[in-house]
């Protein structure tokens, strides 16, 4: 997993790769969001990635809302997905909200 910052560098990668939101930060220019590239997706998940690219879009959401016993039931769906790039950004997330 790669870290890019800011919505126009995102943008420029989607074409060619997975690029998931991660956070939101605000800094002295506004709020700037983190997004991750992953870049290698095995075959067998395939026909499942817009899927749980729509589940972990539920979980950033969920997260943002505060609804964070959402958070725990989709991040269990969500654990080994992307090629277990994601796992640890999960746990991060889970470990700040309890």
């Amino acid at each position: 997993m790669h870290i890019v910052i800011g919505s126009e560098v995102a943008d420029g990668l989607r074409s060619n790769y997975t690029v998931l939101e991660l956070e939101t930060f605000n800094t002295e220019q506004g709020p700037v969001t983190a997004y991750c590239v992953v870049d290698q997706i095995p075959v067998v998940e395939l026909p499942m990635l817009e899927t749980h690219k729509d589940l972990h879009a539920k979980f950033i959401s969920e997260y943002n809302q505060g609804n964070h016993s959402n958070c725990e039931v989709i991040a269990q769906g969500l654990m080994g997905k992307f090629n277990g790039e994601m796992d640890s950004f999960y746990n991060i997330i889970l470990e700040r909200i309890k």
